[in-house]
């Protein structure tokens, strides 16, 4: 068998992602995560950001960056902010990665 282009074909229309990013004082490294997300070769998908209760500059840098404000449910717990990304996501599928992370650009392959 012989095939044309690429392998497996992508569909017609392409899933919508959410990536869902939880973070707690996450100042330091919530830049680059972001930044990466921005050079992420897919073409549909959206960010939501939820801030675990934060005390530095983790919500300001996140509306900086991806212009959404975090959801800041308090500090609940990693498991408690999964959870809200998950149901403030709208993507058919969700992707979860952590604020410390830079994702790799042709990881969602």
């Amino acid at each position: 068998m012989t095939l044309n282009g690429t392998c497996p074909p992508r569909p017609a229309k392409m899933p919508m992602v959410s990536v869902v990013i939880c973070a707690y004082n996450a100042e330091r490294t919530m830049r680059p995560c972001l930044e990466s997300l921005k050079r992420l070769d897919y073409p549909n998908f959206e960010v939501v950001i939820v801030d675990d209760g934060s005390r530095d500059r983790t919500a300001e840098i996140s509306m900086e960056l991806s212009r959404v404000p975090p959801h800041s449910p308090g500090q609940q717990g990693l498991s408690f902010a999964r959870n809200v990304g998950m149901h403030a996501a709208r993507g058919e599928i969700i992707a979860y990665t952590d604020s410390d992370c830079v994702v790799d650009p042709h990881g969602s392959r």
